[in-house]
């Protein structure tokens, strides 16, 4: 039990005495926890993701920036940590969402916000720090986090060039942690749309990433937008319609035939499910 509930069930506890009677007492108790544990929360310290943040390195915590100082004669100046760039901030942000978007952001992931920075952006340790306690902020407080700012911010301040190689490191990020999630595609979806990049770049790199589907949407009669019930339909009633045993009688040319076509069909379906997370 935190410091502040016990404080708060001790101030309720005298003021339910004071008032008199058991209700005043029992309702004094309430009151004074919950407020108790409102401070607990408010005041507690952030969590520090250990596991989460192993890979990340934490050779330089700078300090928050203060006034400056005169310098006295002999005195070394002080050096204070450059200023952050907010533009850092928001590039963060869209990483979390999305990271997220599956559930809670792993240690893959965080491998590959950092990778970002040092190897596409060139931040230096300053930066990268900066970046780290970003990521700390978003998955201690997720109610900071403004997705929608963020990309606004993003789309106003980088060029064409760099929001692509940027939703190319968030396809990165999201198979970082193994096959793409419905609910990841529709967040880099978002992320793209967010970052105007247009449709045929877009889908260029969904295909780097994911590979061509085109020929397997084909085989169940799809086209590549259809949703993930017309899928699974398709691919239920032309395994019902090719299944081998339905052509056994027809000889063993027609069952040969049968098994290749259920194959194919079963091979395109499993295809579409491994890079839709199905």
């Amino acid at each position: 039990m935190g410091a502040g509930k016990v404080l708060g069930a001790m101030l309720g506890l005298m003021a339910g005495l004071l008032l008199g009677g058991p209700w005043a007492i029992v309702l004094g108790l309430i009151v004074g926890t919950g407020l108790g544990h409102y401070f607990d929360e408010q005041h507690a310290a952030p969590p520090d993701f250990p596991e989460l943040f192993s890979d990340f390195p934490a050779t330089f915590e700078p300090p928050p920036r203060q006034a400056p100082l005169s310098q006295g004669p002999g005195e070394f100046p002080i050096v204070q940590a450059p200023d952050e760039d907010p533009l850092d901030r928001d590039l963060t942000a869209l990483f979390v969402d999305v990271a997220r978007a599956d559930g809670e952001m792993r240690r893959e992931e965080v491998r590959e916000v950092r990778r970002y920075f040092e190897e596409v952006l060139h931040a230096d340790s300053h930066t990268v720090q900066a970046v780290r306690r970003h990521l700390k902020d978003f998955l201690s407080h997720p109610a900071t986090l403004d997705a929608p700012a963020a990309l606004a911010s993003c789309l106003d301040s980088l060029p064409s060039g760099e929001r692509l190689r940027l939703l190319d490191a968030l396809y990165e990020m999201a198979l970082a942690d193994g096959p793409l999630q419905r609910s990841e595609r529709e967040a880099l979806k978002r992320m793209a749309e967010g970052l105007d990049v247009p449709d045929a770049k877009a889908q260029a790199l969904a295909e780097q990433h994911l590979g061509d589907a085109t020929a397997h949407y084909a085989t169940l009669g799809l086209p590549p937008d259809a949703t993930d019930a017309e899928v699974k339909s398709a691919y239920r009633k032309l395994a019902a319609q090719h299944h081998p045993d339905k052509a056994s009688h027809l000889g063993p040319r027609a069952a040969e035939r049968a098994a290749r076509q259920f194959q194919a069909v079963r091979d395109a379906y499993e295809e579409i499910r491994r890079l839709r997370g199905l």
